[in-house]
């Protein structure tokens, strides 16, 4: 068995080096892993055979999905062959769902569709032939976000793409596309039926309140159907067999078919859920289980952890990109530590809830460690929501919604009573999501390098397991990495960039105070006001937004600016066309703004609501000043130059996202920008930013930062320097920053 943990301590380092890789080597390095792979094993050193095993076939897959992605880009709107294998999506102007390729070179592979006026009877199980226009998988980049690029490579998706014809070949639905189409139309006015095709089919058609309420409460982990949920229905199926074994002697067939009657109720609900990744891994590691009870084999903690998270990434070297995937191997790792270091020696029910408490105790203050580092902030309410809707859900809600969808298959189609009863068992859960989203209880804490959350993370460990005299000392000093983090720290001035795609919002902030011009694009029924800004403003702690400037009123910069409104009711609105609100012009801004400098500008000439009536925006704060320009175009430049002939920017947003109307050279000599900054959208259909603004920059030597390129912008200002963090440049794996 030592051998096999060398072995797999070598694969799981294997996947945590390819991360750290600055580009993928061409394939031929392919070639010398392999001969290394011999040598390694003709020597018998696991550790490294483990290891080059691993960057293998991490080579393989990585090379085999941009050779399949460069394939389905060059193909001029293809007919493809495929099945749909996810419940659509649907808003006002596009059905999304994902699409499998079963046939040709693509077979296998995943991509994301988009399907304009698609027939009412799509659904998941169909098979169709479709022809598509393709483009590469890239999205805006925000922290806080889902990096769009890496869960593509994670789930196999090579491509969004738009559906220009279409052609049924299979018009059956399979089975979770039946059930939810059913539970849709039986019990989907229910307060709580978000909640039930959450907890039962994986499906989380939420509002955004509901959204908030999670990350309030910190019960994400509780909604989306992950190892957590397969492994509990694996634990009651199992126990529940074992009783009907200790029932009657003839029942006793019942103990050697408990594993396998379990393994095949966790397949049947990772079914429900579409066989989404993480039930994926849950199953794996439920098998290997079954397999090691049935040979009588028992193993450590230790050699159990490293045996499934070995396992798991020599099957798949690319899961190690996956948040969710370190999350759960985490929380595991937690588990076993809490097991071998507090075994239960009270049975009686008394000791059985101190020791459930306790546990749950220890695991929401542990788990804090990679929400910091991952979500730069901690849930104040995740103790108490932890300590009173695991059990209830664990222990109540899951199992009886499982039944529920059990009677749901043999009760006549016109019975309701079974999901009335589910409705109000999930009300608790749902009124106190409904009250964490009401408040503000979201704990923004200073954005944790991967070091330092990984010290905090092994502080926490070590101060909690070592063995100490008074355990009360042991649980002061437990607060004190939470002391240092949330001590007042000085607020300095920040500018945002916000990544909107084509389009443009930018974010002023000092500590939790802001100002905010422009708000994105809207592009028919998706707006980036609620999908990027107003995320990105509660992810970074802005809790008063005191204005809201809107440039003009062209939709990529209005966006959706009434749910800004709605988000921050006290906020000024400034605008110079009429938005139906309360306004406020351009020019009455204030010239100081805390102790920021203001100062605004309009044409005197543009009396029309076009790119050239855009409100600039002149922001001097710690000695640097910042120039916002809207869309304006060359002659409002020459205007802004005349009525401010000393004008000079440090930072400079480049006008009308780089069109080359804009930004001419004179305007940029005579600003004298140490950095330019643009938003526009990769691969946009405007060619923004330009050639030619991108020769004026190089001919001036000024840097450009592009959200494209770049993700969001953050720039923290003090008296002595600029702070310039792009988003891009710093999440894992750096290999995909170049793609």
């Amino acid at each position: 068995m030592i051998n096999v943990n060398r072995f797999f301590i070598g694969v799981i380092s294997g996947c945590l080096l390819s991360l750290f890789l600055p580009i993928v080597p061409e394939l031929l390095w392919l070639i010398f892993l392999l001969c290394l792979i011999l040598i390694c094993i003709y020597y018998r050193l696991l550790f490294f055979t483990g290891l080059c095993c691993a960057l293998s076939l991490w080579l393989w897959q990585v090379q085999q999905h941009q050779s399949h992605t460069e394939l389905l880009l060059h193909l001029s709107e293809p007919w493809l062959k495929g099945q749909v294998v996810s419940i659509r999506q649907q808003d006002q102007d596009f059905s999304r769902f994902l699409w499998q390729i079963n046939e040709g070179p693509l077979q296998g592979y995943l991509v994301r569709m988009r399907w304009q006026r698609a027939p009412e009877l799509l659904g998941q199980g169909q098979d169709w032939w479709l022809k598509v226009r393709c483009k590469a998988v890239r999205a805006p980049a925000n922290p806080g976000s889902v990096h769009i690029e890496a869960n593509a490579y994670v789930l196999g998706i090579i491509g969004n793409c738009v559906v220009k014809d279409g052609l049924l070949l299979n018009a059956d639905w399979d089975h979770r596309q039946q059930l939810y189409q059913r539970l849709q139309q039986k019990i989907g006015d229910l307060p709580s039926f978000s909640l039930i095709t959450a907890f039962t089919l994986g499906e989380r058609p939420f509002s955004d309140e509901l959204w908030l309420g999670l990350q309030a409460t910190a019960l994400g982990h509780l909604i989306s159907i992950s190892g957590f949920h397969i492994g509990l229905l694996f634990g009651w199926v199992y126990g529940l067999m074992l009783c009907f074994a200790k029932m009657h002697i003839q029942l006793l067939w019942c103990r050697k078919a408990a594993p396998f009657v379990a393994l095949f109720a966790a397949w049947y609900y990772s079914l429900l859920a579409g066989f989404a990744i993480p039930t994926l891994r849950a199953l794996l590691a439920l098998a290997l289980t079954v397999y090691l009870l049935q040979q009588h084999r028992r193993l450590s903690y230790s050699q159990s952890w490293l045996l499934v998270c070995g396992l798991l990434l020599f099957i798949n070297p690319l899961w190690v990109m996956s948040i969710s995937f370190w999350l759960t191997l985490y929380a595991v790792a937690l588990i076993f530590l809490f097991v071998w270091s507090y075994p239960l020696s009270d049975r009686s029910d008394c000791g059985v809830i101190k020791h459930a408490l306790k546990f749950q105790a220890v695991m929401t203050l542990l788990m804090s460690a990679p929400t910091l580092l991952f979500f730069h902030g901690i849930a104040p309410l995740a103790l108490l929501s932890n300590l009173i809707f695991v059990p209830w859900c664990s222990l109540l809600v899951i199992p009886y919604l499982l039944i529920a969808l059990l009677l749901e298959l043999i009760l006549p189609a016109e019975v309701l009573w079974h999901w009335q009863l589910a409705d109000l068992l999930l009300s608790p859960l749902q009124q106190w999501l409904m009250a964490g989203a009401s408040m503000d209880y979201w704990w923004l804490l200073p954005a944790q390098t991967v070091f330092s959350a990984l010290c905090i993370a092994l502080l926490l460990l070590a101060l909690f397991f070592l063995p100490a005299a008074a355990p009360k000392y042991r649980m002061a000093l437990l607060l004190l990495p939470f002391i240092f983090l949330l001590w007042p720290k000085a607020a300095h001035w920040q500018v945002h960039v916000i990544d909107v795609g084509q389009g443009t919002a930018v974010l002023l902030q000092k500590g939790d105070r802001g100002l905010l011009y422009d708000v994105g694009p809207v592009y028919g029924s998706f707006n980036a006001t609620e999908a990027y800004v107003l995320p990105y403003l509660h992810y970074q702690g802005v809790r008063q937004l005191d204005y809201l400037v809107l440039s003009h009123a062209d939709t990529d910069h209005t966006g959706a600016f009434a749910e800004v409104l709605k988000a921050y009711p006290g906020v000024q609105l400034i605008a110079d066309f009429d938005t139906g609100f309360p306004q406020r012009p351009c020019l009455s801004l204030p010239a100081h703004y805390l102790d920021a400098k203001l100062w605004a500008f309009r044409s005197q000439f543009q009396t029309e609501e076009g790119n050239n009536s855009s409100c600039v925006l002149a922001i001097k704060t710690a000695g640097w000043q910042t120039l916002l320009t809207g869309d304006i175009a060359h002659s409002v430049e020459a205007e802004l130059l005349i009525a401010q002939p000393n004008l000079k920017a440090d930072l400079l947003l480049l006008g009308h996202h780089g069109s080359k109307s804009s930004s001419q050279l004179n305007f940029l000599s005579s600003l004298q920008p140490l950095l330019a900054l643009n938003s526009a959208a990769a691969n946009n259909a405007y060619g923004h930013p330009s050639a030619e603004v991108l020769g004026r920059l190089a001919l001036l030597q000024i840097p450009l930062l592009n959200t494209a390129d770049q993700g969001a912008v953050r720039i923290e200002m003090t008296e002595q320097q600029l702070h310039i963090w792009p988003y891009r440049q710093q999440p894992l794996p750096f290999w995909l920053q170049k793609q």
